[in-house]
Protein backbone atom coordinates (compact mmCIF):
# COMPACT_ATOMS: atom_id res chain seq x y z
CA UNK A 1 0.00 0.00 0.00
CA UNK A 2 0.84 3.20 -1.04
CA UNK A 3 1.58 5.98 2.35
CA UNK A 4 1.56 9.76 1.37
CA UNK A 5 1.66 12.61 4.79
CA UNK A 6 0.70 15.94 4.31
CA UNK A 7 3.11 17.41 7.08
CA UNK A 8 1.20 20.56 8.17
CA UNK A 9 3.48 23.73 8.88
CA UNK A 10 2.31 25.80 11.84
CA UNK A 11 5.72 27.03 13.46
CA UNK A 12 8.26 28.92 11.23
CA UNK A 13 5.71 29.15 8.20
CA UNK A 14 7.53 31.93 6.98
CA UNK A 15 11.18 30.47 6.89
CA UNK A 16 9.92 26.71 4.96
CA UNK A 17 12.06 27.27 1.71
CA UNK A 18 10.95 25.84 -1.42
CA UNK A 19 11.75 21.99 -1.01
CA UNK A 20 13.24 20.51 -4.44
CA UNK A 21 11.73 16.77 -5.16
CA UNK A 22 14.88 14.66 -4.17
CA UNK A 23 14.85 16.27 -0.62
CA UNK A 24 11.28 15.72 -0.06
CA UNK A 25 12.12 11.99 -1.03
CA UNK A 26 14.65 11.99 1.43
CA UNK A 27 12.17 13.02 4.09
CA UNK A 28 9.66 10.74 2.65
CA UNK A 29 11.86 7.98 2.89
CA UNK A 30 13.36 9.01 6.53
CA UNK A 31 8.74 8.81 7.51
CA UNK A 32 8.12 5.75 5.95
CA UNK A 33 6.10 7.38 3.47
CA UNK A 34 5.82 7.35 -0.27
CA UNK A 35 5.07 11.12 -0.89
CA UNK A 36 5.29 13.88 0.89
CA UNK A 37 3.05 17.35 0.54
CA UNK A 38 3.96 20.38 2.38
CA UNK A 39 1.26 22.45 3.74
CA UNK A 40 1.20 25.94 5.35
CA UNK A 41 -2.18 26.99 5.06
CA UNK A 42 -5.73 24.54 5.49
CA UNK A 43 -5.92 25.58 1.51
CA UNK A 44 -2.70 23.75 0.73
CA UNK A 45 -3.74 21.33 2.98
CA UNK A 46 -6.49 20.55 1.43
CA UNK A 47 -5.11 20.42 -1.83
CA UNK A 48 -2.19 18.20 -1.19
CA UNK A 49 -4.83 15.54 0.09
CA UNK A 50 -6.11 15.55 -3.49
CA UNK A 51 -2.83 15.92 -5.26
CA UNK A 52 -1.73 12.50 -3.45
CA UNK A 53 -4.85 10.56 -3.86
CA UNK A 54 -4.83 12.04 -7.55
CA UNK A 55 -1.26 10.15 -7.63
CA UNK A 56 -2.19 6.67 -6.36
CA UNK A 57 -1.40 7.43 -2.47
CA UNK A 58 -3.90 4.74 -0.89
CA UNK A 59 -3.04 5.63 2.68
CA UNK A 60 -3.18 9.61 3.27
CA UNK A 61 -1.60 10.41 6.84
CA UNK A 62 -1.72 14.35 8.24
CA UNK A 63 0.60 15.61 11.06
CA UNK A 64 1.71 18.96 12.05
CA UNK A 65 4.84 20.38 12.27
CA UNK A 66 7.33 23.04 13.02
CA UNK A 67 10.23 23.99 10.90
CA UNK A 68 13.83 24.72 12.33
CA UNK A 69 15.29 27.01 10.37
CA UNK A 70 18.94 26.65 12.22
CA UNK A 71 19.12 22.87 10.98
CA UNK A 72 16.82 23.38 8.06
CA UNK A 73 14.33 19.99 9.35
CA UNK A 74 10.88 19.48 10.10
CA UNK A 75 10.06 18.84 13.80
CA UNK A 76 6.69 17.01 14.65
CA UNK A 77 4.11 18.71 16.79
CA UNK A 78 2.40 15.61 17.69
CA UNK A 79 1.43 12.17 16.42
CA UNK A 80 -0.14 11.24 12.54
CA UNK A 81 -3.67 11.27 11.61
CA UNK A 82 -5.01 8.90 9.11
CA UNK A 83 -7.46 10.80 6.49
CA UNK A 84 -7.96 8.13 4.40
CA UNK A 85 -6.93 4.33 4.01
Amino acid sequence: MKKGIILYVVQGKEDVPLKTGGELAQTAKSLGVTKVFVASSEEEATYGWMFLITRGIQQVLFMSVGYNAAEDRFETLGAPLRLCG
